[in-house]
């Protein structure tokens, strides 16, 4: 798959991790317009703002991603922040959503899982339901994210939320399926009294989706 020519900027500890990335995504037809490797250096990128996407790794020299998601980065914004973290532990991933990031991947992350995030987030089609009804900053919906990007690489789980698609965001996240399934119910809620519900009806859809039902509308 050929991208359109989004502009991403990286900052990463790793420099084999960066280059890595950055190899990547050029090669998709993305632009990388600057790569930091520590929050000093991260700094300067983050005033520039050239980019669509900021891939920030929150354990960094210096500045952590956490201070510069809280310091640095604006809360009014044109672009996203995608942070990466090797710990998975959920106080982390709700401090970097309260503070301003808007998805969060779990290290070591595939290069080509990078790129559907990046390309999912800079989308303008049926994906704008997710940002325009549905709160980034829930749980629920970061999990709604995260089972796309598991469906784009196996549709067929679909057919299987709850003895795969679930376990294997629950595992992702060190969380039980459990918590995914009820976290994805509250945020579907929450869209639905925000907007959700007259979108759904102007389709002829009168009743609010299962998560089954809404994950098959926004693969289309």
């Amino acid at each position: 798959m050929r991208f359109m020519a989004i502009r991403v900027a990286i900052i990463e500890d790793s420099q084999e991790l960066a280059t890595a990335i950055h190899r990547y995504l050029s090669q998709q037809g993305m632009i990388v317009t600057e790569v930091a490797h520590d929050g000093q250096a991260g700094q300067a990128v983050i005033q520039r703002a050239d980019f669509d996407i900021l891939l920030l790794d929150l354990i960094l020299p210096s500045i952590d991603g956490l201070t510069l998601l809280k310091n640095d980065i604006p809360a009014e914004r044109p672009y996203k922040v995608i942070c990466f973290s090797a710990f998975g532990k959920e106080s982390i991933l709700n401090e970097a959503l309260t503070l301003g990031g808007d998805y969060f991947l779990l290290k070591p992350v595939k290069l080509d899982v990078i790129a559907q995030n990046i390309l999912r987030m800079t989308e303008h089609k049926d994906s704008d339901l997710l940002t325009d009804y549905f709160s980034q900053r829930l749980k629920g919906t970061q999990y709604i994210y995260e089972a796309l990007s598991i469906l784009e690489r196996e549709p067929v789980k679909i057919n299987h939320l709850t003895g795969e698609l679930y376990p294997e965001i629950a595992k992702k996240f060190n969380v039980n399926k459990a918590t995914i399934e009820r976290a994805i119910r509250h945020s579907v809620e929450k869209a639905w009294n925000q907007g959700l519900e007259q979108h759904w009806q102007a389709e002829g859809r009168m009743i609010r989706p299962t998560t089954g039902e809404l994950l098959e509308y926004l693969m289309r």
